[in-house]
């Protein structure tokens, strides 16, 4: 769905559109003003988050985001909980006319629910992206915004994140054996974190992330992608972020490892420039992925890392 309204032109009467679903399973859409949004003369920025049947969670990211000057909020509702989870956070900004509602009738991932919800917002112009498990620090719109001023050409741009207690910056991806680290390995690249995004591109109707991914390894394939096509990426010398981290899927669940492993070999699929390429990147990253399910069990005490293995083979 692709909003007719112009988001951030001068226009009082301009609109977000919110997508709300209605009986017949269509999605319609309901005009915003944005002059009730926020003081004129004020710089709107949209942020969009993905809620997950904890109320709570969500909750408190939204409102660090209004506190911190975002708005509109739209939330994505990926929980397929009939709408349960959504009704509670929904009660909590009853009266609130900068949040707004997406509830999708299925959980369709992280990379669709955020390309549904930016089609849905209509927002020409910087769009934040931000998971539901964190909680932003004041001042991050306003060093976002500076950050972007200075290099108007970037598309993406991310805060420094403080997660179980140490901050972290640019992550490395080595697509050879399938490892994330902190530093750069030899072979590896550079990427920007999805669990924080300033998305900066001039038609967030065009979707953003490649859906073939449901959750995890997209924003590994996105800045792989912006950087092959001669887009810059930029990252904040701050942390203005707290993130829990997993909160959608716990790192001991069943659903967190066959998460990672069919992310793992999508990038393989992805980052391969040709079919000898490919071939190699399957076969080297087997003892690596191996290597994390084993370490991965012994620290959750749990069998279920090395289970999630065995999608590899079918």
């Amino acid at each position: 769905i692709v909003p007719s309204c112009h988001y951030g032109s001068r226009r009082s009467q301009c609109c977000a559109c919110k997508v709300l679903q209605n009986g017949s399973g269509r999605l319609a859409r309901v005009p915003v003003r944005l002059d009730r949004i926020a003081p004129r003369g004020r710089r709107v920025t949209a942020a969009i988050t993905i809620h997950f049947k904890e109320p709570c969670l969500t909750q408190g990211c939204i409102e660090s985001l209004l506190a911190d000057g975002w708005a509109p909020v739209l939330v994505w509702d990926n929980s397929e909980d009939g709408g349960v989870s959504l009704q509670a956070l929904q009660a909590q900004f009853a009266t609130d006319a900068r949040v707004h509602w997406v509830e999708s009738p299925a959980n369709v991932g992280f990379g669709q629910g955020m390309n549904g919800a930016l089609a849905a917002l209509g927002a020409h112009g910087p769009v934040l992206l931000i998971n539901n498990d964190t909680r932003v620090r004041s001042g991050m719109h306003v060093a976002l915004h500076a950050e972007l001023a200075g290099t108007a050409s970037t598309e993406l741009i991310a805060p420094r994140i403080v997660q179980d207690g140490e901050e972290q910056g640019w992550l490395y991806y080595q697509p050879w054996l399938a490892l994330v680290t902190r530093h750069p390995l030899p072979g590896s690249f550079a990427y920007l974190s999805g669990c924080c995004l300033l998305v900066n591109r001039p038609d967030n109707s065009q979707p953003l992330f490649d859906e073939t991914f449901f959750m995890y390894g997209e924003d590994v394939e996105l800045s792989w992608r912006i950087r092959r096509q001669g887009g810059r990426l930029a990252l904040l010398d701050r942390a203005w972020l707290h993130h829990v981290g997993s909160a959608s899927t716990g790192q001991a669940g069943d659903t967190y490892g066959p998460l990672l492993v069919h992310s793992d070999c999508l990038l393989a699929e992805k980052l391969a420039t040709h079919a000898v390429s490919r071939m190699l990147m399957r076969s080297l990253r087997l003892p690596s992925l191996f290597a994390r399910a084993c370490v991965r069990s012994l620290r959750f005490r749990s069998l279920v890392p090395l289970r999630a293995l065995s999608s590899l083979f079918r």
